[in-house]
């Protein structure tokens, strides 16, 4: 279970890295393109929107395969502190398992609605399916947390 964690954390931070280097491509060639070509790369701006949003929503399954999330600690003093964790944990994995359930939903509307990208008129539902992707791993990761907790990494501390 360890190796399949650390094996999807490494996965999806490569993914994060390919979307957020064709993000600044597109936008560094865009600017050479208008400055020195005076011609825009057509839809360019666009799919590094698209390519920062992967990259961003999927900076959230890192943080928590990390852990390295914000975390409420209010509680610590109010619960036993070798529960606030766990309890944590699996709250998390039920609003994320929520979120997932909703982002589902809602990638499938879109799906069955046609909805399509400005500009470059291409399916929106492709770039969506991040989201239930996140909220699904991370509520996995917080579910495996809850019933492991020593699979859990150390908290990675304040930056």
């Amino acid at each position: 279970m360890k190796r399949f964690l650390e094996t999807l954390l490494r996965v999806e931070g490569m993914v994060a890295v390919a979307a957020y280097t064709v993000t600044c491509g597109l936008l560094l060639a865009d600017v050479f393109a208008r400055e020195i070509l005076s011609q825009a790369i057509w839809g360019a701006q666009k799919i590094a929107v698209f390519g920062a949003i992967i990259a961003g929503i999927l900076g959230l399954t890192i943080a928590v395969g990390n852990n390295a999330h914000l975390r409420a600690s209010f509680a610590d003093t109010v619960l036993p502190f070798a529960w606030v964790d766990r309890v944590g944990d699996l709250v998390s994995a039920l609003l994320f398992a929520g979120l997932c359930w909703y982002s589902v939903e809602f990638v499938s509307e879109s799906i069955s609605f046609g909805d399509k990208a400005e500009v470059i008129s291409i399916p929106l539902w492709p770039v969506q399916l991040v989201f239930p992707y996140a909220f699904g791993t991370a509520a996995l990761r917080h579910l495996i947390f809850f019933l492991k907790p020593a699979l859990r990494p150390g908290p990675a501390g304040e930056g």
